[in-house]
């Protein structure tokens, strides 16, 4: 029996239904101790708990043993893991990118429960700039589609703001309400997006912009920026933390 393969697979299903090792150990009759070393690769379960971890998870034991999964949604998600493992480490956003639009044109054509129009076209791979608005809501939640993001919200999983949360976010929509501090934020975005490594200058946005550099500076110094010194000169890109803010506030044009 692979240890490494069996360990991994028994670790993801638990963690993709959502259940404690305690709560597995429970259901299967073992110890908490049992199902972490089962986890950690340290033994394996006896030839006899195969069929109940299986079964409990809804998958085969072939598939708890990483053999070629069936159509079930805990196989497929196996077969994703085991299809992202595989890829070169360049091509896997652009992948799980591709994956979300597909999954957002199920929704939107109910291909979820209906026929699945998609088929006839990928969808996940038309250029964004093709893409308009595109959202649908449901009582479980809603997907939407706008340019470069795609958006899938749960229902279940909403949570009531907190007073001081509400007014964290009035602070945030308050500064980027004023028209110079958007341009200021979208043109940093938009000279630095395509290029992990590069900053730029207030200067540099201050002439795409032709205003101030001082005036640019100023709006800098409140923005979730990173500031980096280059020659005696500070330069910027948004922060990684708040990278997501440009594509989220189209969604309000």
């Amino acid at each position: 029996m692979n240890a490494i393969k069996i360990c991994e697979q028994i670790s993801f299903l638990r963690r993709q239904k959502g259940i404690t090792q305690e709560a597995l150990a429970k259901h299967l009759g073992v110890t908490n101790q049992t199902i972490s070393k089962w986890e950690s690769g340290q033994c394996c379960p006896d030839i006899q708990f195969l069929p109940r971890v299986a079964d409990y998870f809804g998958v085969s034991i072939d598939e708890l043993l990483g053999h070629t999964p069936n159509s079930s949604l805990e196989a497929l998600c196996l077969s994703l893991k085991k299809y992202f493992s595989e890829l070169p480490e360049k091509e896997c956003f652009d992948s799980a990118y591709r994956l979300a639009a597909q999954l957002h044109e199920i929704v939107m054509s109910s291909g979820y429960r209906n026929s699945v129009h998609w088929k006839e076209k990928n969808y996940a791979k038309e250029p964004v700039s093709h893409w308009g608005l595109s959202a649908r809501s449901e009582a479980e939640g809603c997907s939407v589609r706008d340019g470069d993001l795609i958006l899938f919200t749960d229902s279940r999983a909403w949570s009531r703001l907190k007073k001081a949360e509400i007014r964290k976010l009035a602070c945030m929509l308050e500064q980027f309400a004023d028209e110079k501090v958007l341009k200021v934020f979208f043109t940093l975005q938009d000279l630095t997006m395509r290029d992990s490594d590069r900053y730029v200058s207030a200067g540099e946005i201050a002439e795409s912009l032709k205003m101030n550099t001082d005036d640019v500076e100023k709006i800098l110094s409140e923005l979730p920026v990173t500031v980096r010194e280059d020659e005696d000169e500070e330069k910027y890109r948004i922060d990684g933390s708040a990278a997501w803010i440009p594509s989220v506030l189209t969604l309000l044009r």
